[in-house]
């Protein structure tokens, strides 16, 4: 039987289309010419940039208050020895009375105080912020201290471990964490959040310490301040009342390291010393209540919009 003119005729299409020509069947997309890129499905996203390099980590401001936080208030060491107590003299000056306990030298097993004024208030002088908080000073003849400001408390450093008093036979040791008595603790709000805020700003301020460190021996330094800050911060605070329910004096000594970080932060950036710590906002107050209206009365003219905020130093690095 001879073939059908239909198969004949597309035997001699294919053979005449050569070997690189394709069948397109109907429905199916044309071929991609050879060489060319293959387009993209549809959806698909396109390829990612690589991603510029970061700078180093910003550094965060400490927010960490003022005099007013301390001034008036009863401080004891580890809130359980001896007390201390701040108060202004006029507007510009502070005195602070220091009743600091120990041990006798002649019998180390029985306890005893000194009052460091005698019974009068010490002058403090103002120290700067040369670790981020206020410092004051307290030039006492065997026993000068430095006293650095906190949240209602006070963190005292002296040159030696102990200050010796012959006449007095009694051997104190004022360092440490002066703060609330352990039966005031509970009244004291947000430990746990100022401790959590503390710590984070302490480690940002670490990172972007450690970044703008040049030389080696330098960042191994910084690198070994933190490493070493937990152990110090145990030894400074284990002994506090009721530090394992409350926590209080290690939230408030991570402050201080957080603010310490951001001092150094600013020397080497050579901005003020306090340009990365600022002052806890106030607590707004409340509104006055309304006038009633009176009947027949115009209505009041609206009040002028009130002109902008002049902007501190601490809002620049908010």
């Amino acid at each position: 039987m001879p073939p059908r003119p239909v198969a004949a005729l597309a035997f001699l299409l294919l053979s005449a289309s050569g070997a690189a020509a394709q069948l397109v069947l109907p429905g199916a997309s044309e071929p991609t010419p050879q060489g060319a890129a293959e387009p993209a499905a549809p959806g698909a996203a396109a390829p990612r940039r690589p991603a510029a390099p970061k700078g180093p980590p910003a550094p965060v401001s400490v927010k960490l208050p003022g005099e007013d936080a301390v001034v008036g208030k009863p401080l004891f060491l580890n809130g359980t020895r001896g007390k201390l107590v701040i108060e202004r003299k006029d507007k510009t000056s502070l005195a602070a009375t220091v009743i600091a306990s120990g041990s006798k030298i002649s019998n180390p097993a029985e306890a005893c105080g000194v009052d460091l004024g005698g019974g009068r208030p010490l002058d403090l002088k103002p120290g700067g912020r040369p670790d981020g908080v206020l410092r004051y000073t307290l030039d006492f003849d065997g026993c000068p201290m430095t006293l650095d400001v906190l949240d209602g408390a006070v963190l005292a450093s002296v040159s030696s471990q102990t200050c010796s008093f012959q006449e007095a036979d009694c051997r104190i040791e004022p360092r440490g964490v002066w703060g609330p008595a352990s039966a005031a603790l509970g009244e004291v709000k947000g430990i746990e959040s100022d401790r959590g805020k503390a710590d984070k700003a302490v480690r940002d301020n670490f990172k972007a310490l450690l970044a703008r460190t040049k030389g080696k021996q330098e960042i191994k330094q910084v690198a070994a301040e933190q490493a070493g800050f937990t152990s110090e911060r145990e030894m400074v605070c284990g002994g506090y009342a009721r530090e394992a329910s409350f926590g209080y004096c290690a939230s408030r000594y991570t402050e201080w390291r957080a603010a310490s970080l951001a001092a150094r932060l600013n020397r080497l950036e050579g901005k003020p010393e306090n340009a990365l710590v600022a002052a806890r906002p106030a607590k707004p107050k409340p509104k006055p209540a309304a006038a009633p209206a009176v009947l027949g009365a115009a209505p009041a003219e609206p009040a002028p919009p009130p002109a902008p905020a002049t902007k501190s130093i601490f809002d620049i690095f908010r």
